[in-house]
């Protein structure tokens, strides 16, 4: 027994050891090719830095000050070329696109993908699925339901335009993209603006009132890649296992319920929302609907089938679930945010407010062969032909990037950029703010102030980056867009924005899921035109 336990004990010293030997080795991943990186510790690299700072992308672009457009940093011990350089990232967002597919899954195991985070075939076919709801054909099919959505906002917003108080508008963004993204993606009328307490949305809420770069899963994930998986698979399993307990157990004895987390608790309870489409036939083609078209209960193939035939795309019951919390996540918070920061910035920049306000009293709202009350209300014909706003929104969008952590890829197989030596599942991670702040990519005018009018020269096609890049830039990108800008013309032309006294301190930008503020708080005073 006691020779049977010092040779346990040896044989774990051993793999310590041999463990820590392969961490060194990997610690020089960048020496070896003379690429710069801040000072790190081992075994957490400079993860233990990144953890405690408030943002992790201001911290990279600190770091780019110091060690340059090209520089490295590890994330637990898995390389990351940190990069502000456009062509560097045009050859791996574009020219390479094969090489670098997606992104790294920190938290693998989930056997449910989804547009956002699958790869290889299960990306293609999620991709060419869900494509056509966001075609310019459709998004003029729509407009009409986003103006239903605006109008309830409208309503809400009105009553705080005729009291003449202040208010945090940033509320009533987050109800209003919500019911548009339900809406419109599936077909949903949640009332989410006259029901703010909607468990859905308090659940969406919920997951990005969260840092998920601080789990402690996800930090073991990073720290151990090589357990990544295992733990995810726990992790999932834990919340299968606490769904069940909450759904058909705890119901019979109590009405207390397990805590589960927000993404999973809406995974497990969005069934009866395909279930009660299937048995609603509906010519509505949305979102949902193109999902329901090919899903199937057959098993699907994997990643690596190099079978791509367009006719054998197929989406898993499960998948089609997981696209449906992707899609309310991301289509609620992304842009209630970027329409936060569109606010700030034209309250705090009359002279802009009043040259978009001139651009919108030239719309051609009217027409007498409508309603009267259609009359006010843009569509998608419209609001894409106003060249100011385009730039503002651009010049919003430049300052407060807001999803900074999808614009990274990972090498699928050993490569050369920019005659640097990759190898594969290092990571590459656009230094977003960096890109965004370059004079020499937004000069002459001091890239650090708010200025429209920089969008109309020509830039390098990766100086933009918040919507990513390449062909998995983001599928809602134009919907986005148009949501915005309806919301804008309708608001700004009947109210001017003026700056409440906590605007300043109540903002306070917090990065979790999103780079987001806290609160938007603004007056708006009816027009006189």
């Amino acid at each position: 027994m006691l020779l049977l336990s010092i040779t346990l004990l040896l044989t774990l010293v051993s793999l310590i050891f041999y463990y820590c030997f392969i961490l060194q080795q990997r610690y020089q991943y960048f020496h070896r090719r003379g690429i710069p990186t801040p000072p790190f510790r081992f075994f957490f690299g400079h993860m233990k830095t990144l953890w405690n700072v408030p943002s992790f992308h201001r911290q990279l672009e600190s770091w780019t000050q110091q060690y340059g457009k090209i520089y490295g940093i590890y994330q637990g011990a898995t390389p990351t070329f940190v990069v502000s350089d456009p062509d560097f990232l045009q050859e791996v967002f574009v020219k390479q696109f094969l090489n670098f597919p997606a992104r790294r899954e920190i938290l693998a195991g989930n056997r449910f993908k989804n547009v956002f985070s699958s790869a290889g075939a299960t990306w293609r076919q999620h991709r060419h699925v869900i494509n056509p709801t966001f075609s310019a054909a459709k998004l003029k099919m729509m407009s009409p339901l986003i103006n239903g959505c605006i109008t309830n906002a409208m309503e809400k917003l009105s009553n705080h335009a005729e009291s003449g108080e202040d208010f945090n508008i940033y509320t009533y963004y987050k109800r209003m993209t919500m019911d548009v993204i339900c809406r419109c993606a599936f077909g949903i009328d949640t009332d989410l603006q006259n029901n703010p307490d909607n468990i859905y949305f308090k659940k969406v809420e919920e997951i990005f009132a969260r840092s998920f770069r601080l789990n402690p899963a996800v930090k073991f994930s990073q720290l151990v890649p090589e357990m990544a998986c295992l733990v995810g698979k726990l992790v999932f399993i834990l919340a299968a296992v606490r769904a069940f307990v909450n759904i058909y157990i705890l119901p019979l004895v109590t009405k207390n319920q397990i805590y589960e987390l927000p993404n999973t608790w809406l995974f497990n309870r969005l069934n009866p929302i395909i279930e009660q489409r299937e048995q609603t036939p509906t010519s509505r083609v949305d979102v949902l609907q193109l999902m329901l078209q090919v899903m199937t209960d057959q098993k699907i193939q994997d990643d690596n089938s190099q079978d791509t035939s367009k006719a054998n795309y197929r989406l898993t019951r499960k998948e089609v679930i997981s696209n449906i919390v992707t899609f309310m996540a991301a289509g609620y918070e992304t842009t209630s945010t970027a329409l936060a920061y569109a606010t700030y910035e034209l309250a705090t920049h009359p002279e802009v407010l009043e040259k978009l306000q001139a651009e919108i009293d030239q719309l051609p709202l009217s027409n007498d062969d409508v309603d009267e009350e259609a009359k006010r209300y843009p569509d998608y014909d419209i609001v894409a032909q106003m060249p100011y706003m385009d730039m503002f929104v651009s010049e919003v969008l430049r300052m407060h990037p807001i999803a900074n952590a999808a614009v990274q890829r990972c090498a699928a197989t050993d490569t050369t950029v920019q005659g640097y030596s990759i190898e594969k599942g290092t990571l590459i991670h656009a230094d977003v703010y960096s890109v965004h702040f370059d004079r020499e990519l937004w000069g002459p005018e001091d890239p650090y102030e708010f200025y429209p009018e920089r969008h109309e020269t020509k830039r390098h096609p990766m100086a933009f980056l918040p919507f990513g890049a390449g062909p998995r830039l983001c599928i809602g990108m134009r919907f986005a867009l148009i949501e915005m800008k309806i919301l804008l013309v309708r608001m700004l032309r009947d109210y001017s924005i003026q700056p409440s006294d906590k605007l300043e301190t109540k903002l306070n930008i917090r990065e979790r899921v999103v780079t987001a503020p806290e609160e938007v708080w603004v007056k708006l005073v009816p027009r006189t035109v």
